[in-house]
Protein backbone atom coordinates (compact mmCIF):
# COMPACT_ATOMS: atom_id res chain seq x y z
CA UNK A 1 0.00 0.00 0.00
CA UNK A 2 1.66 3.73 -1.26
CA UNK A 3 2.48 6.15 1.44
CA UNK A 4 2.29 9.92 0.01
CA UNK A 5 5.69 11.23 1.49
CA UNK A 6 5.89 14.08 -1.09
CA UNK A 7 5.43 16.69 2.04
CA UNK A 8 8.83 19.41 1.03
CA UNK A 9 8.66 20.27 5.03
CA UNK A 10 9.91 16.19 5.63
CA UNK A 11 12.67 16.22 3.66
CA UNK A 12 14.36 19.79 4.83
CA UNK A 13 13.24 19.07 8.44
CA UNK A 14 14.85 15.91 8.27
CA UNK A 15 17.91 17.09 6.80
CA UNK A 16 18.32 20.09 9.56
CA UNK A 17 18.36 17.18 12.18
CA UNK A 18 20.91 14.55 11.17
CA UNK A 19 22.89 17.90 10.14
CA UNK A 20 23.39 18.97 13.39
CA UNK A 21 21.07 21.97 13.14
CA UNK A 22 19.41 23.68 16.55
CA UNK A 23 16.34 21.49 15.19
CA UNK A 24 16.34 18.24 16.81
CA UNK A 25 13.56 16.95 16.22
CA UNK A 26 10.03 16.83 14.27
CA UNK A 27 6.74 14.85 14.44
CA UNK A 28 4.57 13.51 11.56
CA UNK A 29 0.95 12.33 11.08
CA UNK A 30 -1.56 11.63 8.41
CA UNK A 31 -4.33 14.74 9.36
CA UNK A 32 -7.60 13.18 8.61
CA UNK A 33 -6.01 11.46 5.40
CA UNK A 34 -5.56 8.21 5.25
CA UNK A 35 -2.33 7.27 2.77
CA UNK A 36 -0.71 10.82 3.16
CA UNK A 37 1.77 11.76 5.86
CA UNK A 38 2.48 15.63 6.72
CA UNK A 39 4.87 17.37 9.05
CA UNK A 40 3.03 18.39 12.10
CA UNK A 41 5.55 20.25 14.42
CA UNK A 42 9.58 20.31 14.38
CA UNK A 43 11.58 21.90 17.36
CA UNK A 44 15.18 22.26 19.33
CA UNK A 45 14.01 21.54 22.32
CA UNK A 46 14.84 18.13 22.24
CA UNK A 47 12.94 14.63 23.68
CA UNK A 48 10.78 16.51 26.36
CA UNK A 49 9.95 19.05 23.69
CA UNK A 50 8.67 16.03 21.77
CA UNK A 51 6.79 14.75 24.19
CA UNK A 52 4.85 18.23 24.84
CA UNK A 53 3.30 17.90 21.51
CA UNK A 54 1.86 15.28 20.75
CA UNK A 55 -1.45 14.56 19.97
CA UNK A 56 -4.49 12.02 20.57
CA UNK A 57 -3.42 10.20 17.35
CA UNK A 58 -1.47 8.01 15.72
CA UNK A 59 2.00 9.94 15.42
CA UNK A 60 5.14 9.59 14.17
CA UNK A 61 8.97 11.15 15.68
CA UNK A 62 12.24 11.45 14.77
CA UNK A 63 14.99 12.81 17.36
CA UNK A 64 18.63 13.45 17.84
CA UNK A 65 20.14 12.47 21.04
CA UNK A 66 23.22 13.45 21.51
CA UNK A 67 24.90 11.87 18.52
CA UNK A 68 22.45 9.20 17.88
CA UNK A 69 19.10 9.16 16.10
CA UNK A 70 15.51 7.25 17.05
CA UNK A 71 12.82 6.79 15.45
CA UNK A 72 9.15 6.69 17.40
CA UNK A 73 5.79 5.53 17.26
CA UNK A 74 3.59 7.12 19.36
CA UNK A 75 -0.05 5.59 19.37
CA UNK A 76 -2.89 7.12 21.83
CA UNK A 77 -4.96 5.04 24.17
CA UNK A 78 -7.98 6.12 22.27
CA UNK A 79 -7.30 4.41 19.22
CA UNK A 80 -8.27 0.85 19.01
CA UNK A 81 -6.22 -2.48 19.07
CA UNK A 82 -6.53 -3.30 15.31
CA UNK A 83 -6.32 0.57 14.59
CA UNK A 84 -2.48 0.34 16.45
CA UNK A 85 -1.45 -3.04 14.92
CA UNK A 86 -2.12 -1.20 11.41
CA UNK A 87 -0.66 1.61 12.24
CA UNK A 88 2.94 -0.28 13.11
CA UNK A 89 2.34 -2.19 10.09
CA UNK A 90 1.72 1.02 7.98
CA UNK A 91 4.42 2.62 8.87
CA UNK A 92 6.96 -0.65 8.72
CA UNK A 93 5.70 -1.38 5.33
CA UNK A 94 5.50 2.85 3.85
CA UNK A 95 9.00 3.28 5.09
CA UNK A 96 10.85 0.45 3.82
CA UNK A 97 11.50 -1.64 7.14
CA UNK A 98 9.38 -5.21 7.01
CA UNK A 99 12.43 -6.94 6.79
CA UNK A 100 14.28 -5.21 10.25
CA UNK A 101 16.24 -1.95 10.75
CA UNK A 102 18.64 -0.99 7.53
CA UNK A 103 22.25 -2.31 7.27
CA UNK A 104 25.51 -1.37 6.26
CA UNK A 105 26.83 -2.39 2.73
CA UNK A 106 30.00 -4.00 1.79
CA UNK A 107 31.35 -0.67 1.50
CA UNK A 108 30.69 0.23 5.31
CA UNK A 109 28.15 2.71 4.86
CA UNK A 110 24.73 2.41 6.18
CA UNK A 111 21.68 2.03 3.67
CA UNK A 112 18.33 2.87 5.09
CA UNK A 113 14.91 2.90 2.68
CA UNK A 114 13.92 5.98 0.36
CA UNK A 115 11.78 7.35 2.89
CA UNK A 116 13.41 10.67 4.96
CA UNK A 117 12.80 8.50 8.23
CA UNK A 118 14.36 5.96 10.31
CA UNK A 119 13.57 2.66 11.64
CA UNK A 120 10.30 2.67 13.22
CA UNK A 121 9.00 0.60 16.43
CA UNK A 122 6.41 -1.61 17.44
CA UNK A 123 5.53 0.32 20.88
CA UNK A 124 3.75 3.53 21.73
CA UNK A 125 6.81 6.65 22.39
CA UNK A 126 9.86 3.97 22.91
CA UNK A 127 12.54 5.10 20.56
CA UNK A 128 13.97 1.83 18.80
CA UNK A 129 16.37 2.73 16.07
CA UNK A 130 19.44 5.18 16.41
CA UNK A 131 19.48 5.57 12.72
CA UNK A 132 22.71 6.56 10.91
CA UNK A 133 21.34 9.00 7.91
CA UNK A 134 21.29 8.10 4.40
CA UNK A 135 24.78 8.28 2.74
CA UNK A 136 23.32 6.03 -0.85
CA UNK A 137 21.73 7.16 -3.33
CA UNK A 138 18.45 7.65 -1.39
CA UNK A 139 16.84 11.10 -0.88
CA UNK A 140 18.95 12.01 1.86
CA UNK A 141 22.55 11.04 -0.07
CA UNK A 142 24.81 13.56 0.49
CA UNK A 143 24.15 14.51 4.00
CA UNK A 144 27.22 13.63 6.21
CA UNK A 145 26.81 11.31 9.70
CA UNK A 146 26.56 12.98 13.21
CA UNK A 147 26.54 9.65 14.18
CA UNK A 148 29.23 7.40 14.87
CA UNK A 149 30.87 5.84 11.62
CA UNK A 150 33.28 3.23 10.38
CA UNK A 151 33.78 -0.16 8.82
CA UNK A 152 31.85 -3.12 10.80
CA UNK A 153 33.34 -5.73 12.42
CA UNK A 154 34.43 -8.75 10.25
CA UNK A 155 31.93 -11.84 9.78
CA UNK A 156 28.57 -11.73 8.20
CA UNK A 157 25.90 -11.25 11.82
CA UNK A 158 28.82 -8.96 13.52
CA UNK A 159 27.74 -5.59 11.67
CA UNK A 160 23.50 -6.54 13.14
CA UNK A 161 24.91 -7.39 16.45
CA UNK A 162 26.56 -4.34 17.26
CA UNK A 163 23.30 -2.77 15.53
CA UNK A 164 21.00 -4.15 18.15
CA UNK A 165 23.26 -3.46 20.84
CA UNK A 166 22.80 0.75 19.95
CA UNK A 167 19.25 0.47 19.68
CA UNK A 168 18.76 -1.58 23.22
CA UNK A 169 20.94 1.31 24.47
CA UNK A 170 19.37 3.82 22.64
CA UNK A 171 15.82 2.35 24.35
CA UNK A 172 17.26 2.13 27.86
CA UNK A 173 18.71 6.05 27.55
CA UNK A 174 15.45 7.03 26.52
CA UNK A 175 13.60 5.35 28.86
CA UNK A 176 15.64 6.13 32.04
CA UNK A 177 15.24 9.66 30.51
CA UNK A 178 11.68 9.80 30.77
CA UNK A 179 11.65 8.45 34.40
CA UNK A 180 13.97 10.69 35.44
CA UNK A 181 11.98 13.22 34.58
CA UNK A 182 8.84 11.75 35.81
CA UNK A 183 10.02 11.63 38.73
CA UNK A 184 11.62 15.09 39.22
CA UNK A 185 8.60 16.36 38.49
CA UNK A 186 6.54 14.21 41.05
CA UNK A 187 9.03 15.37 43.65
CA UNK A 188 8.57 18.88 42.66
CA UNK A 189 4.96 18.26 42.77
CA UNK A 190 5.14 17.18 45.90
CA UNK A 191 7.44 19.71 47.57
CA UNK A 192 5.58 22.53 46.31
CA UNK A 193 2.03 20.62 47.75
CA UNK A 194 3.74 20.41 51.13
CA UNK A 195 5.08 24.00 51.39
CA UNK A 196 1.66 24.78 50.08
CA UNK A 197 -0.21 23.12 53.13
CA UNK A 198 2.78 24.18 55.41
CA UNK A 199 2.15 27.64 54.49
CA UNK A 200 -2.25 27.03 54.84
CA UNK A 201 -1.51 25.55 58.07
CA UNK A 202 0.62 28.68 59.31
CA UNK A 203 -1.76 31.36 58.35
CA UNK A 204 -4.68 29.04 59.86
CA UNK A 205 -2.76 29.34 62.91
CA UNK A 206 -1.74 32.87 62.88
CA UNK A 207 -5.91 33.36 62.21
CA UNK A 208 -6.64 31.97 65.42
CA UNK A 209 -3.92 33.19 68.02
CA UNK A 210 -4.77 36.47 66.59
CA UNK A 211 -8.75 35.72 67.59
CA UNK A 212 -8.47 34.28 70.75
CA UNK A 213 -5.82 37.40 71.29
CA UNK A 214 -8.61 39.92 70.45
CA UNK A 215 -11.14 37.95 72.42
CA UNK A 216 -9.17 37.82 75.30
CA UNK A 217 -8.40 41.21 74.88
CA UNK A 218 -12.02 42.68 75.17
CA UNK A 219 -12.86 40.60 78.11
CA UNK A 220 -9.99 42.07 79.90
CA UNK A 221 -11.93 45.64 78.48
CA UNK A 222 -14.93 44.21 79.31
CA UNK A 223 -14.22 43.08 83.15
CA UNK A 224 -11.90 46.60 83.31
CA UNK A 225 -15.49 48.98 82.76
CA UNK A 226 -17.53 47.03 84.21
CA UNK A 227 -15.63 47.49 87.48
CA UNK A 228 -15.11 51.33 86.89
CA UNK A 229 -18.38 51.35 86.08
CA UNK A 230 -19.50 50.15 89.80
CA UNK A 231 -16.54 52.33 91.14
CA UNK A 232 -18.26 55.37 89.76
CA UNK A 233 -21.82 54.63 90.64
CA UNK A 234 -20.39 53.87 94.57
CA UNK A 235 -18.64 57.72 94.27
CA UNK A 236 -21.62 59.44 92.77
CA UNK A 237 -23.40 58.10 95.86
CA UNK A 238 -20.91 59.20 98.56
CA UNK A 239 -19.75 62.14 96.91
CA UNK A 240 -23.18 63.18 95.37
CA UNK A 241 -21.64 64.13 91.82
CA UNK A 242 -20.58 61.73 89.20
CA UNK A 243 -17.73 61.40 86.79
CA UNK A 244 -16.53 64.62 85.34
CA UNK A 245 -13.28 66.09 83.07
CA UNK A 246 -12.32 67.34 79.62
CA UNK A 247 -13.42 65.66 76.43
CA UNK A 248 -13.48 66.40 72.87
CA UNK A 249 -17.05 65.26 70.95
CA UNK A 250 -18.06 65.29 67.57
CA UNK A 251 -21.79 65.12 67.51
CA UNK A 252 -23.81 63.34 64.64
CA UNK A 253 -23.98 65.38 61.51
CA UNK A 254 -21.28 67.77 62.90
CA UNK A 255 -17.83 67.89 61.04
CA UNK A 256 -16.57 69.97 63.98
CA UNK A 257 -14.63 68.60 67.13
CA UNK A 258 -15.44 70.67 70.22
CA UNK A 259 -13.66 70.42 73.23
CA UNK A 260 -15.94 70.07 76.39
CA UNK A 261 -15.86 70.19 79.83
CA UNK A 262 -18.37 67.20 81.13
CA UNK A 263 -20.01 66.60 84.37
CA UNK A 264 -21.86 63.05 84.44
CA UNK A 265 -24.70 62.95 86.78
CA UNK A 266 -27.46 59.79 86.97
CA UNK A 267 -28.63 59.36 83.08
CA UNK A 268 -27.13 62.85 82.02
CA UNK A 269 -24.01 64.16 80.58
CA UNK A 270 -23.71 68.15 80.77
CA UNK A 271 -21.49 69.52 78.39
CA UNK A 272 -19.48 72.80 79.60
CA UNK A 273 -17.28 75.31 77.18
CA UNK A 274 -14.91 74.80 80.64
CA UNK A 275 -14.67 73.81 83.96
CA UNK A 276 -14.93 77.18 85.39
CA UNK A 277 -18.90 77.50 83.46
CA UNK A 278 -21.43 77.03 85.57
CA UNK A 279 -24.28 76.76 82.32
CA UNK A 280 -23.95 73.97 80.42
CA UNK A 281 -24.10 74.15 76.57
CA UNK A 282 -26.07 70.90 75.49
CA UNK A 283 -26.81 67.69 77.56
CA UNK A 284 -27.06 64.35 76.61
CA UNK A 285 -29.69 62.52 78.12
CA UNK A 286 -28.21 58.51 77.83
CA UNK A 287 -30.44 56.56 80.00
CA UNK A 288 -31.72 53.21 77.98
CA UNK A 289 -30.76 54.69 75.06
CA UNK A 290 -27.03 53.77 74.32
CA UNK A 291 -27.08 50.79 71.84
CA UNK A 292 -22.82 50.27 71.41
CA UNK A 293 -20.06 51.58 72.71
CA UNK A 294 -16.96 50.76 70.73
CA UNK A 295 -13.42 52.03 69.82
CA UNK A 296 -12.96 54.31 67.05
CA UNK A 297 -9.62 54.89 66.80
CA UNK A 298 -9.34 53.47 62.99
CA UNK A 299 -12.22 55.33 62.16
CA UNK A 300 -11.01 58.19 62.70
CA UNK A 301 -7.49 57.89 63.00
CA UNK A 302 -6.98 59.77 66.44
CA UNK A 303 -5.87 58.19 69.27
CA UNK A 304 -7.91 57.42 72.44
CA UNK A 305 -11.36 57.75 70.56
CA UNK A 306 -14.41 55.93 70.61
CA UNK A 307 -17.85 55.91 69.46
CA UNK A 308 -21.35 56.05 70.84
CA UNK A 309 -24.07 54.96 68.99
CA UNK A 310 -27.83 55.73 70.23
CA UNK A 311 -31.23 53.73 69.45
CA UNK A 312 -32.33 56.87 67.54
CA UNK A 313 -29.84 55.91 64.65
CA UNK A 314 -27.10 58.81 66.05
CA UNK A 315 -23.56 58.04 66.59
CA UNK A 316 -21.48 60.34 68.63
CA UNK A 317 -17.40 60.22 68.44
CA UNK A 318 -15.25 61.35 71.56
CA UNK A 319 -11.43 61.26 72.64
CA UNK A 320 -9.62 62.12 75.63
CA UNK A 321 -6.51 63.20 76.34
CA UNK A 322 -5.07 59.86 77.58
CA UNK A 323 -6.16 55.91 77.59
CA UNK A 324 -7.03 56.02 80.96
CA UNK A 325 -9.91 59.09 80.53
CA UNK A 326 -10.84 57.12 77.64
CA UNK A 327 -11.69 53.84 79.67
CA UNK A 328 -12.91 56.17 82.74
CA UNK A 329 -15.11 58.03 80.26
CA UNK A 330 -16.36 55.21 78.87
CA UNK A 331 -17.37 52.98 82.65
CA UNK A 332 -18.92 56.33 83.15
CA UNK A 333 -21.31 56.62 79.63
CA UNK A 334 -22.19 52.85 80.70
CA UNK A 335 -22.98 54.02 84.10
CA UNK A 336 -25.23 56.65 83.01
CA UNK A 337 -27.10 53.93 80.74
CA UNK A 338 -27.77 51.87 83.07
CA UNK A 339 -28.76 54.45 86.46
CA UNK A 340 -32.44 54.78 86.85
Amino acid sequence: MSCDLTDPAITETYNAIVSGAPTNWLILGYHDTRDKISLYSNGAGGLEELRANLKEEVLYGFVRIEDRFALLSYVSEQVSGLRRELSDDKIRSRLGLVDGPPTPDPSGSPVIPSSPLPVAAPRPTTPVSPASPPTSNSPMSGVSSPARSGSPLPGASTPRTERQLEIEAAERKTRDEMERQKKAETVKRQKETQEREAREQDMQAQKQAQELERKRKEEAERVAREAMKKQLIEMEKLRGSGLSGYITIQTSGSPVWKRRFYMMQGQAISLYRDENDRHAVSELKLGGRVTNIEDASLDCLIPNSFRVDLYTGESHLFFCDSTKDKELAIAGFMKCNESS
